[in-house]
């Protein structure tokens, strides 16, 4: 009897799949990972499937723009690259951050072509001015999110940020510029729709962080583990964490390895220059912690 003949090998392998037959929304969400940069340089030429898809405006509601320049060839505009990923949204733009670039006349563009915009994130972007910041702001009335990361503002524009921006809900604030208390004020005064607040480089005395408490009644979280001046003095300590279910501070006593933060840096802020509204008597010196 003859015996049963081997499978042919070819026969048990699977068949490699047809990445041009997957759905257009897997194929975006995979072209989504490699960046605007990426996709807007290289992938986007790869076939006209591929073309199609990044031009659809769902792929640009989200618009990362943060470390950029790792991946943009210095031949590039990276400029010029964001604002064609801001057109091809289409007006249909909800989050952009951007990273160490950008212009007054950048945000100008991207306010005026995404009035739908909810988040908006500005990580050491020297360039933008506080008029330029606070002028794009007032153009954009649904924005519910705001980080800005070493781009100067200050109480003033603070106040005309909050006049502007009505459902602002999340505010964070890294800067190297200080006015004792005013900007605490400035957050209590005109931002009452706070859920989530985050300061590092402020000045929050104690009557001030009793003022955001009673100016922004729904705050969810706090964070102040980088401001000073904040002693928690009487019941404030547990009145904070009666109202608030994620509350984070720093003692201006305790020694430097218990601050109780991984994701902050305070080495840049060794050497503060306060401005005049922010003098320091001889006896508020021991509440620098630094």
């Amino acid at each position: 009897m003859t015996s049963t003949s081997a499978a042919d090998p070819s026969s048990t392998m699977e068949e490699t799949p047809n990445w041009l037959e997957m759905p257009d929304e897997i194929i975006g969400i995979i072209l989504q990972r490699l960046g605007v940069v990426e996709i807007l340089i290289t992938a986007q030429k790869v076939c006209t499937a591929w073309r199609r898809i990044c031009k659809d405006p769902a792929m640009w509601k989200v618009i990362d723009m943060h470390h950029s320049f790792d991946d943009c060839d210095t031949d590039y505009d990276i400029e010029q690259l964001t604002k064609q990923a801001v057109v091809r949204s289409c007006g249909e733009l909800i989050d952009i951050s951007l990273e160490c670039f950008g212009t007054d006349d950048l945000l100008d563009y991207i306010s005026r072509s995404s009035s739908k915009l909810k988040c908006l994130r500005l990580t050491n972007c020297d360039d933008i001015t506080r008029n330029g910041l606070t002028h794009a702001l007032k153009m954009l009335p649904h924005l519910e999110t705001l980080q800005v990361f070493n781009v100067s503002i200050c109480s003033e524009d603070i106040e005309v940020i909050g006049r502007s921006c009505p459902n602002l809900k999340s505010f964070m604030k890294k800067t190297h510029f200080i006015e004792y208390g005013a900007d605490a004020l400035a957050i209590a005064n005109n931002m009452p729709a706070l859920r989530h607040l985050q300061l590092f480089g402020c000045t929050v005395p104690d009557d001030c962080l009793q003022a955001i408490l009673h100016g922004c009644p729904h705050l969810e979280s706090l964070d102040l583990r980088g401001c000073f001046y904040l002693l928690l003095d009487g019941n404030l300590e547990e009145l904070c964490r009666e109202r608030i279910k994620d509350f984070k501070f720093i003692r201006h006593n305790l020694p430097t390895e218990e601050y109780e933060f991984s994701d902050m840096d305070l080495s840049d802020y060794e050497h503060y220059e306060f401005s005049d509204s922010s003098a320091i008597s001889e006896d508020q010196d021991d509440y620098y912690f630094l």
